[in-house]
């Protein structure tokens, strides 16, 4: 059976994003060994189960809200995304959102529970002894506690709510410190995969943004696998490939060489690469998509894939070349008659924030 190296953009980034952002590179040939294992596509041993019959249920694949004027992403991982204040650094104020195991109990967490939870502590389930008061207060000589180290909560009101049709529950607390205190909003959203809790933290002095947070809470918009995001290329640039693939992506791409790969394009910033699994030579008739994506998956020890918000099928991961450097990447796979494509596209983790959802994009135009 073919093999082929689906991950070798580390390898390959090396020369395409030496000088990044200053001169040109020199060489854009990929080295002869890739710095990183090749995907394996042998198939599993045990039989496959076939798919049910039925349509799955729509799923929640993703967020949409609308922060105050100002707020921008710096952060967008799997499980975490934050958007950060327009006056910051003297600001400090942030939202974050993050995707959590499914849990239910979630809505009906009892008072001290969540207190105990948003001060990231275990809750006290037995009562305090005098002695082990001792014990606990008891501190090494010439040792001091940072005033700022003791902290106190306080939640105004706890209600379930729906956000976007959906049960949540909206918790509204200060956090306070000898110095200074934090009002935050915290709205856990329980979808039908996981839980979406966003927290919306408010650092001025006079709580400026919280009508705003409170705002942005009614505008969670949780998206499913049936609606998707609006597929606007008009910003973009159209490449067709000489492998037969069209796609739209930023402008400035050029062909690079790539061994082992279909076609590669990329600049300074990003690296596109496509790679084509011939499904008659390599015998994955009988696979669909999503069983393909489980076994790629397993082979080369990477997150399951999921549907993005324009319903790809991709995961991410980082890699690090022999200098140190992190690259954010993202996996998408694509369905032909002939093939199942692979198409790798690549980033400086620094710039993870602002390619993230450009990736994603970019990978829903790809088409035969």
């Amino acid at each position: 059976m073919k093999k082929f190296t689906a991950l070798v953009a580390l390898g390959l980034t090396l020369g395409i994003f030496t000088g990044c952002g200053k001169e040109p590179p020199v060489s854009t040939t990929a080295p002869t060994q890739p710095a990183t294992l090749p995907v394996e596509t042998t198939l599993p041993t045990e039989p496959t189960v076939p798919p049910t019959t039925e349509p799955p249920a729509p799923e929640v694949i993703g967020f949409d809200l609308t922060p105050p004027e100002g707020f921008t992403a710096t952060v967008v991982q799997d499980s975490i995304s934050v958007y950060i204040s327009p006056n910051a650094p003297m600001d400090s104020s942030t939202i974050t959102v993050e995707r959590l195991p499914l849990d239910e109990g979630a809505l009906t967490i009892s008072q001290s529970a969540l207190e105990a939870l948003l001060l990231g502590v275990e809750e006290q389930t037995q009562p305090v002894t005098e002695e082990t008061a001792e014990e606990t207060s008891t501190e090494p000589a010439g040792e001091t506690t940072d005033p700022n180290d003791s902290q106190s909560i306080r939640i105004h009101s706890m209600e379930q709510i729906e956000a976007d049709g959906w049960p949540a529950l909206l918790c509204d607390y200060t956090v306070a410190y000898p110095t200074y205190a934090l009002h935050s909003l915290r709205c856990e959203v329980v979808a039908n995969d996981r839980n979406y809790v966003f927290t919306f933290t408010d650092h001025t002095d006079n709580n400026f943004w919280l009508s705003d947070f409170r705002e942005a809470v009614d505008s969670i918009d949780m998206i499913l696998s049936t609606e998707g995001m609006e597929l606007d290329y008009s910003h973009l640039t159209r490449y067709d490939l000489p492998c037969g693939l069209r796609m739209y992506a930023e402008q400035g791409l050029e062909p690079h060489e790539a061994p082992g790969f279909t076609d590669c394009i990329g600049n300074r910033n990003v690296i596109v690469l496509l790679m084509a699994d011939d499904k008659v030579e390599n015998n994955l008739l009988h696979l669909d998509l999503k069983e393909y994506a489980a076994m790629i998956a397993e082979n080369n020890d990477l997150e399951d894939f999921r549907k993005d918000l324009y319903g790809n099928l991709h995961t991410s991961f980082y890699s690090t070349d022999e200098t140190g450097r992190s690259y954010f990447n993202m996996l998408f796979l694509l369905d032909t008659d002939q093939d199942y494509w692979v198409c790798q596209f690549a980033c400086s983790a620094d710039d993870q924030a602002a390619y993230a959802r450009e990736f994603s994009l970019w990978a829903s135009s790809i088409s035969a």
